[in-house]
């Protein structure tokens, strides 16, 4: 009697788990006006392009900042939770210089569950971060951003691309499409801090040129 118990005790967990999982993974939509969400959508667009076999989502971005500035805001980590809200955690947790273990802790928007992973990242001169899951949550977590000047400099191209491989109960689908509801948010937060953080520095250089006429 046991043995069959047993057996149906297993199939509720893995059903169970497979119906969050499920659920967890259907599109976010953050409380905003429907035009401003249409506006965010069509200026950040989601496309699929393949890198070593895998279908990334990618997003690309025109940020009227210099490359410094928008770099400044991907990796100040300790604060990455204030610039993107899904990101609760953002923690080095063994600093290599250029390569850096980090503990992510991401909560999908209006959902009681949160993912917990270790990447390694790498960053190169201030010009990509690239990273990959080490453990954790998921079965793969690829990723990078590409920053590029443009404009002599005073403006940055942003390339932002993810691979995730959840397994067996998360279909390659549902992954899809959240980050099609979810990487034009991203950048558009990315997008408003690094040009406020542009907007702040240029009024101070003014005040201070002003000051010393």
């Amino acid at each position: 009697m046991r043995g069959p118990r047993l057996r149906k005790a297993n199939i509720s967990s893995v059903a169970a788990f497979a119906v969050t999982a499920l659920v967890a993974l259907q599109p976010i939509v953050v409380a905003q006006p429907c035009d401003a969400r249409q506006k965010s959508d069509s200026a950040h667009s989601v496309i699929e392009e393949v890198h070593n076999g895998k279908s990334f989502c990618v997003s690309h971005a025109l940020i009227k900042a210099k490359p410094d500035e928008v770099w400044h805001v991907l990796t100040d980590y300790s604060n990455a939770h204030r610039t993107f809200p899904m990101m609760k955690k953002c923690q080095v947790i063994e600093d290599r210089g250029h390569t850096k273990i980090m503990k992510h802790i991401v909560a999908p928007s209006g959902l009681p569950c949160t993912y917990e992973y270790v990447i390694e990242l790498k960053e190169t001169d201030k010009k990509s971060l690239e990273w990959k899951r080490l453990s954790g949550s998921f079965k793969e977590v690829d990723g990078w951003w590409k920053l590029e000047p443009v404009d002599g400099g005073r403006h940055t191209q942003v390339t932002y691309a993810t691979y995730v491989n959840g397994g067996m109960f998360m279909p390659q689908g549902m992954i899809r499409r959240q980050f099609r509801s979810d990487m034009p948010q991203v950048m558009a937060l990315l997008t408003k801090h690094a040009e406020n953080n542009t907007q702040i520095a240029s009024r101070r250089d003014s005040g201070a040129t002003t000051q010393s006429q």
